[in-house]
């Protein structure tokens, strides 16, 4: 029943979609968040808009084959890919990796689509590789950032089929998993960040989970129950953040009163993560923590109204696509 009633909620937003127009701009500048909030939250709108339209548009079409929705994508994705030429400013890199694999998704459900010439992907792909790739691969951080540029990557050779760099970014999500967690199931670097920690554990994870399921779609290795040369477990660390997310905030180790959401619903994180994570572990408690709010669709950004980041929308239906 609930993959029925999202692939409605999601047919409503598709929709929607086919009426908006991409708003692609040749110098896409991200100002640092920390640093001025307002101009962040305006720039990055200008892709929180069309990946939303090309994500929606696109797993509709996954489902139904309805030409129109695939155009929209291509609309979309080929306007970014033929306008703009450079990433900037301080938060570029990051916010182009968890908006820009909403494209890159999208354009993969489309990848067979008739009304796509082999051209207009070879202009995408060159895009890709030549203005968003760089940026992603340079990032110097090894926390969230990173963990979105290894699953943006990830989605890029997946949808290139370039085995060798698809290869080589499985190492680097290993290796990342290795340091970038205690053994404890915690994420060091992300626990410095008081009352943030909580939603910067969520950030970090999300990619790495999602990323995690493109290495099982592609090769079938599950890194969802790998432990590392360390010890480390993607799984355990989703554990562990559930025990606190679960009724138990006030015992988060780093912050008294961590923020996190107040009313959780369809919309709001962590539930996006433990959708998913639900279908891969079936852990009865996550179910349990989901259920009540189903269908889930994505984390959205309330300053925006529009998905956040790329990890987990419609969860339930990316494990049917």
């Amino acid at each position: 029943m609930s993959y029925r009633t999202a692939l409605e909620l999601l047919l409503t937003e598709a929709d929607e979609s086919l009426l908006l127009d991409a708003h692609a701009v040749s110098s896409w500048e991200i100002p640092g968040f920390y640093m001025d909030a307002e101009g962040h939250w305006a720039a990055k709108l200008l892709m929180e808009k069309d990946a939303k339209t090309a994500y929606t548009t696109a797993l509709a079409y996954h489902f139904t084959g309805t030409a129109a929705y695939a155009n929209k994508v291509k609309d979309i994705i080929m306007v970014w890919a033929e306008v703009n030429k450079q990433i900037a400013g301080p938060d570029g890199p990051l916010v182009s990796a968890y908006l820009g694999v909403g494209l890159i998704l999208a354009a993969d459900w489309i990848k067979d689509f008739e009304g796509w010439s082999s051209s207009e992907r070879n202009l995408f792909t060159d895009w890709l590789t030549q203005v968003c790739l760089p940026k992603w691969d340079q990032i110097p951080l090894r926390n969230n950032w990173w963990s979105w540029s290894i699953y943006a990557q990830l989605a890029l050779y997946r949808f290139t089929e370039d085995k060798l760099h698809f290869a080589e970014e499985v190492s680097a999500l290993k290796e990342h998993l290795d340091h970038s967690l205690s053994i404890e199931g915690f994420i060091p670097e992300e626990a410095s960040r008081g009352k943030h920690s909580m939603w910067y554990h969520y950030f970090a994870l999300a990619p790495v989970t999602a990323a995690a399921k493109l290495v099982l779609d592609t090769t079938s290795e599950d890194l969802f129950r790998w432990i590392s040369p360390g010890g480390k477990s993607l799984q355990h660390a989703v554990g562990q953040f559930f025990h606190y997310a679960d009724g138990h905030i006030k015992e988060w180790p780093y912050d008294e009163d961590p923020i996190f959401p107040e009313q959780p619903s369809a919309s709001t994180w962590p539930l996006d993560l433990y959708e998913a994570m639900s279908i891969v572990y079936q852990n009865p408690d996550f179910e349990r923590f989901v259920a009540p709010y189903r269908p889930i669709k994505g984390n959205t950004n309330l300053n925006s109204g529009f998905y956040h980041s790329y990890a987990w929308v419609y969860p339930e239906l990316q494990f049917k696509a």
